[in-house]
């Protein structure tokens, strides 16, 4: 399916994808549902109705996000302190500038604490388990059972001992048949 322009222009904004622009276009209609019911000469009301839409992050988009702001400005019109209205939380970041790996770690461990002690945990058992796959590696190649780390020269040399042993048992025998020809022509 071909990405039409006007599929990605949603009030005024141009979306990146097509997903995009209709989550901003369910905004729209989340913002007319609201706009209906919401009044906002009431504004314990309507600080209730904006506190839960950042808490269970209803909108996403600049569309909705830019709503959150007029609820905002008309709170503070009612008289709603400022302490009392949570900023518009932003998901994403707006910088191009690329930050070594450890302001990114420390970043990840201020907006997501929970993650830190997971991350800790995860590099561990990493670590033990490479130990793990370079000790198994050392007793594969220092056993004397044919395995895939050394079974070419076990073959080797498991057909060696056979060719030796062969070769013992063909002199033995040679020297057995020696000693009853010689036996033979001393009893004639």
């Amino acid at each position: 399916m071909e990405k039409r322009e006007d599929d990605l222009v949603v009030g005024g904004y141009r979306f990146a994808t097509v997903a995009d622009a209709e989550t901003a276009r369910m905004e729209i209609k989340k913002v007319e549902n609201l706009e209906q019911r919401l009044d906002y000469r009431k504004p314990q009301n309507v600080l209730m109705v904006y506190n839960r839409a950042v808490e269970n992050q209803v909108f996403l988009t600049p569309i909705g996000l830019s709503y959150l702001q007029k609820m905002q400005k008309e709170m503070a019109k009612w008289g709603v302190p400022a302490d009392k209205i949570q900023p518009v939380p932003l998901r994403g970041t707006f910088s191009n500038k690329t930050a070594n790996s450890r302001s990114i770690r420390m970043s990840v461990a201020k907006r997501h604490p929970e993650y830190q002690g997971r991350f800790v945990t995860s590099v561990l058992i990493n670590v033990v388990l490479v130990f793990l796959v370079a000790a198994m590696l050392m007793i594969a190649w220092n056993s004397e059972t044919p395995n895939i780390v050394n079974y070419r020269q076990a073959v080797i040399n498991e057909y060696s001992e056979w060719e030796q042993e062969l070769t013992r048992r063909e002199q033995a025998v040679r020297e057995a048949q020696r000693k009853l020809e010689s036996d033979k022509l001393s009893e004639q």
